[in-house]
Order: C-alpha cells, then structure tokens, then sequence
C-alpha cells in the first residue's frame, strides 16, 4: 500500500554492506538485465497505475434494481444535505463499497469509513459506529458540517465537489488550494479546472511550500480522481434509473 505517505518523494537506491562487493556486483549486472527492466515495471503498475485507490470505481446496477440494501437509509439522510441519494450513495460506494462492518487499516469505519474521533465528534461512539445507520447518520452530519465552511459557493453542483473533496483529504488542504488558485489567477470558488488544479500540485514542493499553504503535502492525485469518480459513478446511477 504505497498511501501511506512516510516521506516526501525521493530518489531510490540499493545499499549494501562496504564488505560485499560481489552483492552489489550482481545488483548493477541485474539491473542491466530485460528481466530487471520488467520486474520494475510490473511493480511501477502494482503502485502506482493499478492502484485501486485512484481506480474508477463504476458500479453498474440492473435497470429498476435498488443501488443497494442501504436505499432507505441513504434517501431519509440525503434530505438534510438537499443531495440526491444516489450522490450519498455513490460516496458510500466509493468508502466501502456498501460493506457496513469494512474497517480500513487507518482504522475508518463502516458504510461511510469514519474515523473514530470524527465519528466521536459527530456524536457516535465506538459501540455503535458499525451500525449502518447511525453510521451513516452520523457521516451525513460531518458533510454538513464540511459544507457550512463553503457557503460563500453560491454554485451548488461545484459546492458538492468542494465537500467530497474536503471529505476525502480535509479542509485544510482544500483551503490551501483554493488560496493558490486565487494565487495564479484562477476562480477559487470553481473546482472544476480550477481549485481542482492545485489539489493535485500539492504533492509538490513548490506549491505545498507556498506561504498561501498552511497544511503542507498531500497525495492530491487521489482526492482529483476520488470527486472525478464519485460524480461519475452518480450519473450513472442515475442514468440506469430513467
């Protein structure tokens, strides 16, 4: 899982030990070698072309079918965002593919992948976090409360993907990018081929070092591809609906 980020990116190389010459003899023989050359790019594709984090995630349901088992829960909660369920839902989809007990390595949690202290926060402890609705009870809440820092977007559909973002990396660095969209000369209250620009430059030093940026590096590739696919796989919900 190269999401864990436990340094900024930098050059790789082998070591070995001054006393083994020979190991490191054959290391520079191998790395010459096709059989080399294919290992790597195997792996470059496992990491980093492959990766189901930054995968489209496009769910395809039967024509009348229900999304999923969920329906009701994501109907009754979409209100209070005035979201379309099947928004919810394909954010849902994206967190945990509907699996309501999925705990993810970070330790988030349930249909809606909550952390535990965001969930606390939210108002739901421990012993019911797994619980699908107040699950989800609870994340719609945390949406709300993302969406009340971008009032001033007076465009609903770009204030949604505004939300999804933050929801997926958190406000701070999508405060930051919209401060370097502004910076350069771009509309900081449109995502779309504008803030949406600088989320994915903040994984560079240049801009997550820009004195408009308080929240530092972040793998802004995933949360570009994460609004992308959420909104893709929502009109095609809606599409097999009609």
């Amino acid at each position: 899982d190269c999401h864990l980020p436990v340094s900024f990116f930098q050059r790789s190389a082998w070591a070995v030990r001054k006393t083994s010459p020979n190991l490191l003899a054959k290391i520079n023989e191998w790395q010459k070698t096709k059989k080399y050359k294919n290992f790597s790019k195997v792996l470059y594709e496992k990491y980093f072309q492959r990766n189901k984090l930054l995968s489209s995630k496009i769910v395809y349901i039967p024509q009348g079918k229900n999304i999923s088992r969920y329906d009701d829960i994501f109907k009754k909660n979409a209100k209070s965002l005035n979201w379309d369920w099947r928004l919810l839902a394909s954010l849902v989809y994206h967190e945990s593919e509907f699996k309501s007990k999925s705990i993810a390595w970070s330790g988030a949690t349930g249909l809606m992948q909550l952390m535990p202290e965001t969930a606390e926060r939210m108002g739901l402890d421990s012993t019911e976090i797994l619980d699908p609705e107040k699950n989800v009870h609870a994340g719609v809440r945390y949406l709300k409360k993302i969406s009340r820092s971008f009032r001033q977007i007076k465009d609903e559909e770009e204030k949604v993907k505004f939300v999804l973002a933050a929801y997926n990396v958190g406000l701070g660095h999508v405060f930051d990018a919209r401060a370097l969209a502004e910076k350069y000369g771009k509309d900081k209250d449109v995502w779309t081929n504008n803030v949406e620009i600088f989320i994915k430059l903040k994984s560079e030093p240049k801009f997550y070092n820009d004195p408009v940026c308080n929240s530092g590096y972040c793998r802004g590739e995933e949360t570009y591809q994460y609004v992308r696919d959420i909104l893709a796989r929502y009109k095609r919900y809606v599409d097999v609906g009609k």
